[in-house]
């Protein structure tokens, strides 16, 4: 399991920091392939495999569960 999260600025510009945020949840499958979900459940995505996924959503890909890769 993964999750694919993104840097937003916060409004609060004092301090210039950001706030992560999930932005999909996804699998990574048998095959190697992987399958995401957006975080309200509408989106859905196949693709080659989770860091393509990162890719192509602008996102960092984080590692989920003990069995992390």
């Amino acid at each position: 399991m993964f999750a694919l999260v993104q840097e937003f600025d916060e409004d609060d510009e004092r301090d210039g920091r950001s706030s992560p945020e999930v932005v999909a949840y996804g699998l990574a499958l048998p095959d190697g392939t992987a399958a995401t979900v957006t975080r309200n459940g509408y989106g859905f995505g196949r693709w080659t495999n989770a860091h393509r996924a990162a890719r192509r959503l602008g996102s960092d890909l984080v590692w989920l569960g003990e069995s992390a890769v």
